[in-house]
């Protein structure tokens, strides 16, 4: 386990150290300050924890569930019954928001009886030292990002050791976004790289790695996507200026706007692992062949379990002009979202100048690309 020291959760025996440094961390506390109304008496719960597994339970969750009363209408899922307790899975899923991707999936299924994953994050997105304890703290796993090319294949190598370690000797089980960031667009497609990283270390040849890692694809459908304004923002300001590069203020900003936003219903939908469809695929296909195939299994999973709201059918005809999806919403909840979608635009003030027209219909296509990919599996 030495290889992992920096990327893995914390041992139990690491708990007390990383909870005084914490503890002793006034940017953290000032951090914890926007949503805990009495640090230092939310602090106490701190030293008794033990594990990971009691960090979750004591400190986090508490604030998870508070949360999702505050920015969420209505939280639900299903396909709890595709998973086997005794298991360890890769839950892969499409990715919407940065921290509450992972952290409602991991809350949710603890409510249903399953132990909560290993979750993988990005190291570029830890942008003070407490994040990248805190992170550990909550059973992250963290992933190095912006590398020299040798240092990527390292690192990458590494990081499947330590997921396929997880899966297959511990039978503790880990989540990872289909795809290096955010979906800015919503039309989730699971990257290759991803897949090939994860199955480097499987000890095998291709097809009995992806089966040893038990995939579970995972369905995110937020009614509203609390960034949807900044992810247009980055799409015009991308197509103005092809060097563009998000900074560390951009991510902290998504984050917090992510994190205490509305986002009206949610769900989660867990499809039935992948492994008999991996199976059944032909013997004779190449690397890439193969590695395309289980995407495309895993993206129809996916799009196959996207729960659909007025609103997305409201978005399609909106964005073509048209009213093919009029008996899926009201006029009335057509012309709230129209309005929505002009009060999000409006929040983009900090571009010289903005192009109305074309940040309204990037946010129309967030919104009807899973409609749009739901309907191609019919």
């Amino acid at each position: 386990m030495g290889n992992f020291d920096d990327i893995r959760p914390y041992a139990p025996e690491e708990i007390p150290s990383a909870i005084e440094e914490l503890m002793g961390d006034e940017y953290f506390k000032k951090a914890l300050s926007y949503i805990v109304p009495d640090v230092e008496s939310f602090l106490q719960r701190f030293p008794a924890i033990k594990n990971t597994d009691e960090y979750q339970k004591e400190v986090l969750f508490p604030v998870i569930k508070w949360l999702i009363g505050i920015v969420s209408e209505s939280f639900d899922g299903a396909g709890f019954s595709n998973i086997d307790t005794k298991k360890g899975y890769t839950y892969i899923s499409n990715h919407r928001d940065i921290l509450t991707d992972a952290l409602f999936l991991a809350y949710l299924l603890t409510t249903k009886g399953i132990k909560s994953p290993e979750m993988a994050l990005g190291d570029n997105l830890l942008v003070y030292p407490w994040m990248r304890t805190l992170v550990r703290l909550c059973k992250g796993i963290i992933v190095y990002r912006n590398l020299p090319m040798m240092r990527t294949l390292e690192e990458a190598r590494r990081l499947s050791g330590y997921i396929n370690h997880t899966i297959r000797d511990n039978n503790n089980s880990v989540w990872i976004a289909q795809r290096e960031g955010r979906t800015k667009d919503s039309d989730d497609r699971t990257q290759e790289s991803v897949l090939k990283m994860l199955s480097f270390e499987g000890g095998g040849e291709m097809r009995s790695n992806i089966l040893s890692l038990n995939i579970a694809p995972v369905s995110i459908s937020y009614e509203y996507d609390a960034c949807d304004y900044l992810k247009a923002r980055e799409f015009q300001i991308k197509r103005d200026d092809s060097e563009f590069k998000k900074s560390p203020k951009d991510d902290l900003n998504s984050m917090s706007v992510g994190l205490m936003s509305r986002k009206g219903k949610i769900n989660f939908v867990i499809s039935e692992p992948i492994n008999a469809k991996v199976e059944a695929l032909p013997e004779n296909l190449n690397k890439a062949e193969f590695y395309t195939a289980v995407a495309n299994i895993i993206d129809e999973a996916i799009h196959g379990g996207y729960v659909l709201y007025p609103i997305n059918y409201a978005a399609y005809d909106l964005l073509k002009g048209v009213e093919q999806f009029t008996e899926n919403y009201t006029p009335e909840e057509k012309q709230r979202f129209s309005d929505y979608v002009d009060s999000q635009v409006a929040k983009i003030t900090d571009l010289p100048f903005p192009d109305k027209p074309f940040l309204r219909e990037k946010i129309l296509e967030m919104y009807s690309n899973p409609l749009k990919n739901k309907l191609k599996l019919d």
